[in-house]
């Protein structure tokens, strides 16, 4: 059994990822369930499309194609974004990350586009 901060880090989790919380986790994802996930996630001020567009802008800064395509792929399967974002999204981001960066997060935004067509 898992602890009441666990178990609300894995609520809030499957609330942002079309995926369910690993019911016997490891040492990591216990500690992401347990405070990324039951504390930040859930504080207020903040939507869910705000902190997966704050975590778009800081990933498309580093050239984080993953976490890039597993964030616009999370937020169309959650709603918290819509196709047309998956355009506007990486041109906006050229003018703040820079051109050769936006293009990783366009190719992220073009890969999930193509899932979705499929």
């Amino acid at each position: 059994m898992q602890s009441e901060k666990y178990q609300a880090g894995a609520a809030k989790f499957e609330e942002v990822y079309p995926r369910k919380a690993s019911e016997e986790p490891d040492e990591f994802e216990r500690m992401a369930m347990e405070n990324l996930f039951s504390e930040y996630w859930t504080r207020q001020g903040l939507s869910t499309r705000d902190r997966r567009l704050l975590i778009l802008g800081i990933v498309a800064a580093q050239g984080n194609d993953a976490i890039l395509k597993l964030q616009f792929s999370a937020g169309i399967a959650k709603g918290d974004l819509n196709e047309s974002d998956l355009t506007e999204i990486p041109i906006f981001l050229s003018q703040y990350a820079g051109f050769p960066l936006s293009v990783v997060a366009n190719t992220a935004a073009q890969k999930v586009r193509n899932d979705l067509s499929s």
